[in-house]
């Protein structure tokens, strides 16, 4: 009896942090999210062990809240005015935009500035050392922070995908490829464009079985795939393909959420028993969409539509790039200044070996000449 208490008051602390975490991403107060749903991994170790399958969607949760902090983390130290909300993320052109929530401001530093200032005679220099020597040191750890975030995230994400693939239902396949995006999207927000292609491409392929082309999920990761291979040398073609499977994937909804609009009944699509599952109730979602919902949605998807078709349009007029950015500003100073950088720098290489030999050749000839004759 005691013993089944204590069972049930650890699953009430893991629901109780899981509860507060929820909340808090909610509400985008993505540290407070981090906290908590770490303190529910601590309490679900507690219970179940290390390395438990069953911990794979609070791993998830847990890597998303720390992917999110990451990412808040970074848009500050970009400077950017905290009251503005930071620039959309690429994959949200298909799902809703995020406004960044206002993050307090700390007193505590003007406090210490105040304090720094109040200084006596003779020790001014001293003081200010230490002042500005401590702002360099917390600059330095808070220029460290979002990569170990990212890279926190990383880790947790890559934990959680590697349960979800030993899992054969298809609600665990659809969230290993909920966690392949969440990989891409480290990999695109660290530029590791490579990495984030792979993760994507791994995404769309388990949803692209599970999930009828309709499905705004699918509009998603072609989306994203769009925009890595956009920033990737030599992928500009496939980058079209994807821009044009999204909007393939927008239109296919458009039917039917007009079809639902006008009350009509449309075959589900189906390919495998998986997909027919996940189908209908993508079907049964739009079935139960009221009249001014099923509005709203039909709006939105045509305005995404139109990005879409802006998008491809620009792709299209875009010069295939065959060389990176660093590449290309090489070759342009080379352009500038008349010839090819590796010429000048052998050049200068060569230049410098002939001085430094003759420089040699110079002392060799004047200790000969200032040895005395045998």
């Amino acid at each position: 009896m005691s013993a089944n208490n204590g069972t049930d008051k650890s699953g009430d602390r893991i629901q109780e942090f899981v509860d507060l975490a929820q909340r808090a991403y909610a509400l985008r107060k993505y540290e407070e999210a981090v906290e908590n749903y770490a303190k529910a991994l601590e309490a679900f170790t507690e219970k179940h062990g290390e390395n438990s399958p069953d911990s794979a969607d609070l791993l998830y949760k847990y890597g998303k809240a720390l992917l999110e902090n990451a990412i808040s983390q970074n848009s500050a130290l970009g400077k950017e005015p905290p009251e503005e909300a930071p620039a959309d993320k690429s994959g949200k052109i298909i799902i809703s935009g995020d406004a960044e929530d206002v993050e307090e401001e700390e007193d505590e530093e003007d406090e210490d500035e105040e304090m720094g200032e109040v200084i006596m005679e003779g020790q001014e220099a001293v003081k200010l050392g230490e002042v500005g020597g401590k702002e360099e040191e917390d600059q330095e750890m808070e220029d460290a922070e979002p990569e170990d975030d990212f890279n926190a995230a990383w880790e947790v994400l890559d934990l959680a995908r590697a349960f979800f693939e030993k899992g054969d239902a298809d609600e665990t396949k659809l969230k290993l490829a909920e966690t392949y995006i969440a990989l891409g999207d480290i990999s695109l927000e660290t530029e590791k464009f490579d990495q984030a292609l792979l993760d994507y491409t791994s995404a769309l392929k388990q949803k692209s079985e599970l999930l009828p082309i309709s499905s705004r999920q699918i509009a998603e990761v072609h989306y994203k795939l769009t925009i890595v291979c956009d920033l990737t040398v030599g992928k500009l073609q496939e980058a079209i393909t994807h821009a044009e499977g999204a909007k393939q994937s927008l239109e296919a909804r458009l039917v039917l959420l007009k079809a639902a609009q006008e009350q009509q009944t449309l075959p589900v699509e189906a390919n495998g028993n998986g997909k027919q599952t996940l189908a209908s109730k993508e079907q049964a979602g739009i079935n139960a969409m009221s009249k001014e919902e099923l509005a709203a949605e039909i709006k939105d998807i045509e305005e995404l539509r139109g990005e879409m078709t802006a998008k491809i349009d620009d792709l299209s007029q875009a010069p295939e790039q065959r060389e990176s950015a660093p590449d290309a500003a090489n070759r342009a100073l080379d352009e500038l200044l008349g010839g090819p950088s590796s010429s000048l720098k052998d050049a200068i290489v060569n230049d410098l070996t002939g001085v430094v030999k003759k420089k040699k050749k110079a002392e060799v000839d004047t200790k000969e000449v200032a040895s005395p004759t045998p």
